[in-house]
């Protein structure tokens, strides 16, 4: 899931010498197969289910209660972070909750977790306001500074090098959230997403957005990425399923929803199942009418000329 919809909203040129790059990747690849290894089921609470539901029913004010409840009781949930922020940007009230986060982290001290929960909203104003991104930055390194387990940091200075577009610094800052804390969705999104369309690794990517719709079934994007992956793989008739539930999960388009039902009309097309890839496209075309991709796919479902 991104915070936002995706996009490259800051670049930045960032080089490594080819042969560190490869013994990166490497590691990376080892500490994801060592996370994959079967763990104790954790329920995430009711409050991010709940919150889930009510941000695509678009009941922002209810979502963003659910979401900061669940953050009273898992502070390190980056996932909630993110949802919550992201609802009261839906509610024009973004500038209200990041002064009141300001004033938690100035009450507090030093509260290494009040100094991500600062960063994490310095990081959605970076998002509008680029050289609030710094300001981001600042706030998760102090945080694991004062206490290197606050995972929650690591996943934020992750987040700011994806919008960077500076992967193999991403990849590294969410594995290591990810030994912290194995359920972090957020990390294990934005790792797989690198997976799948950087490092053209669907299977390795799968993994991981199949752990993400086991543990939390109302969060559409994580079978956005499933269905993604296994076609990818080319296991089209798997995809078909996850890429349905991703578009009733989110039938606006807040997030995937849109990327969902084109892409879902691409493999039913690709079954030639041609009635439901046009009933599929038609469905996308609702979300986003002047999608000129989705224009020109319908026209080849119905079997007219391009």
């Amino acid at each position: 899931m991104k915070i936002l919809p995706q996009g490259g909203l800051i670049e930045e040129m960032y080089v490594l010498k080819r042969d560190f790059a490869t013994k990166f990747l490497a590691l990376c690849i080892l500490a994801v197969s060592v996370m994959m290894q079967p763990l104790a089921a954790q329920a995430h609470s009711p409050e991010l289910e709940e919150g889930m539901r009510a941000f695509y029913a678009e009941e922002y004010a209810k979502a963003q209660e659910l979401f900061a409840d669940c953050l009273k009781k898992h502070p390190q949930d980056s996932l909630a972070m993110g949802y919550m922020l992201h609802s009261a940007y839906k509610l024009k009230e973004i500038n209200t909750v990041i002064n009141q986060i300001e004033q938690r982290a100035v009450a507090r001290g030093e509260d290494p977790t009040a100094l991500a929960h600062l960063g994490m909203g310095y990081f959605l104003k970076g998002m509008i306001i680029p050289n609030q991104m710094d300001e981001s930055v600042t706030e998760f390194k102090q945080a694991i500074k004062d206490d290197p387990q606050v995972s929650m940091a690591y996943t934020g200075l992750g987040m700011v090098y994806f919008q960077k577009r500076m992967m193999p610094r991403a990849k590294g800052y969410f594995v290591r959230a990810l030994r912290i804390n194995p359920h972090d969705v957020m990390a294990m999104e934005l790792l797989g997403n690198i997976m799948l369309v950087d490092d053209k690794k669907p299977e390795d990517a799968r993994q991981l957005f199949e752990r993400i719709t086991a543990e939390l079934p109302t969060y559409p994007d994580g079978f956005y990425y499933l269905g993604s992956s296994l076609f990818d793989l080319g296991r089209t008739e798997e995809a078909i399923p996850y890429l349905l539930r991703c578009r009733e999960l989110d039938p606006k388009g807040l997030t995937k929803g849109f990327d969902a039902a084109s892409l879902l009309g691409d493999a039913l097309m690709k079954e030639n199942r041609l009635a439901e890839a046009v009933d599929a496209y038609q469905k996308a075309k609702e979300i986003r009418p002047d999608s000129e991709y989705i224009d020109v796919q319908l026209r080849k479902a119905k079997g007219e000329n391009v």
